[in-house]
């Protein structure tokens, strides 16, 4: 789904939160090693969301299938996994807040997964937190520059790569049971 697909269908069933949060959020709690189905699923959307919980049950069907779909992105051998940001023709100071709007709900989602502490993680990816935690703290002031394009798209890089790392550290048993099933024929 694209962002603005997902962008629409969140309108169209009034929730608050933005594509970006949502896709943050659920990526955080799938990187941080947690898989949900059914009711679990459902509790985890509710709490995290501060829409009405009855939108949450009307929608259910398509945010279980797009949690799906992210999950599929992760572990897309190609790493297609990409943070679900504005296109580049959306103002970029738009997009540097969904970029830290993605970025404080890819947290929270780590965290709801139970990453409480760094202390147990590799010097990677302990850097790679609290580099996420420094672009979820970010905001833009003034004209657009020259620059700032690819300045933004340098840390949208650096966001996803950080990502697809803590999925692959936090999801070691899962990752090596995939790739070390055989195919049954």
């Amino acid at each position: 789904m694209t962002f603005e697909e997902l962008s629409k269908f969140l309108d169209v069933e009034g929730f608050e939160e933005s594509p970006s949060e949502i896709h943050g959020f659920l990526s955080g709690r799938i990187a941080g090693g947690e898989r949900l189905a059914g009711e679990k699923f459902r509790g985890a959307i509710v709490e995290s969301v501060d829409s009405e919980e009855e939108l949450v049950d009307n929608t259910l069907d398509e945010l279980e299938s797009f949690y799906q779909a992210i999950i599929a992105t992760f572990q897309d051998t190609d790493f297609g996994f990409q943070p679900l940001l504005p296109p580049d023709t959306t103002q970029l100071t738009d997009r540097v807040t969904a970029l830290a709007d993605w970025c404080q709900c890819f947290l929270s989602g780590l965290g709801e997964a139970g990453l409480s502490d760094t202390a147990d993680l590799s010097e990677d990816s302990t850097a790679a937190i609290k580099d996420i935690a420094a672009i979820a703290q970010a905001g833009f002031d003034g004209e657009p520059e020259e620059d700032d394009e690819s300045d933004l798209f340098e840390l949208q890089e650096y966001v996803r790569v950080a990502a697809l790392m803590l999925y692959s550290e936090l999801n070691q048993s899962m990752i090596g049971s995939q790739v070390s099933s055989p195919t049954v024929h």
